[in-house]
């Protein structure tokens, strides 16, 4: 057992040149709103997510997403999170952040959003390239510490995400003695 100031922290591998290079960025990009640049972008790519979000597919456009209150409401929400995970870089213990972000998984299963793999990455892809978009030099190789950092941090609140999402669709799908009606290779077999 080590302390906080160790050299990795939690189990996501970010050092400390990777957690100056993230917590840095952020400082930048939320100055930016970030989150309402975040959302517009995955709804510019993914118009279906309107739905998800709570936002008529009729404010879709840059103009229309900036002047309707649940697309502001829901850009501030993510904005939140991201910057309790990234203030909580480096400090002991993360698992509130993590907790946070099985929640939010839990959540988007009790509201129907059934994301699969492929939109969570979207998630991820999306929230690093508007934060490094927003980074003054602009031109990054796959390995500099800023964009390790982002990856490690956005590959973690999304295994996260998932782990709660799982949880709870595994959990609903018991009878009324508890005996579970679904269960998942490598999860729960007996």
């Amino acid at each position: 057992m080590g302390n906080c100031s160790t050299h990795v922290h939690h189990n996501i591998g970010l050092n400390e040149e990777e957690i100056t290079a993230v917590k840095d960025s952020w400082n930048r990009a939320k100055s930016e709103n970030i989150g309402r640049q975040i959302l517009a972008t995955l709804l510019e790519k993914k118009p279906q997510f309107a739905v998800i979000y709570g936002i008529p597919e009729d404010a879709v456009t840059k103009k229309a997403m900036y002047t309707n209150n649940q697309f502001q409401l829901q850009a501030y929400r993510i904005q939140n999170f991201l910057d309790t995970a990234v203030s909580s870089l480096g400090f002991c213990p993360m698992n509130s952040v993590w907790d946070m972000a099985r929640r939010i998984g839990q959540i988007h299963f009790y509201k129907g959003v059934n994301f699969g793999a492929d939109n969570y990455l979207i998630f991820k892809r999306v929230t690093i390239d508007e934060i490094l978009a927003l980074d003054l030099a602009s031109t990054y190789s796959e390995y500099c510490p800023l964009r390790l950092g982002w990856n490690k941090l956005m590959n973690e609140i999304v295994k996260e995400m998932k782990k709660g999402f799982l949880e709870e669709a595994l959990g609903s799908c018991g009878d009324e003695n508890g005996n579970r009606a679904l269960t998942i290779a490598g999860v729960d077999d007996p």
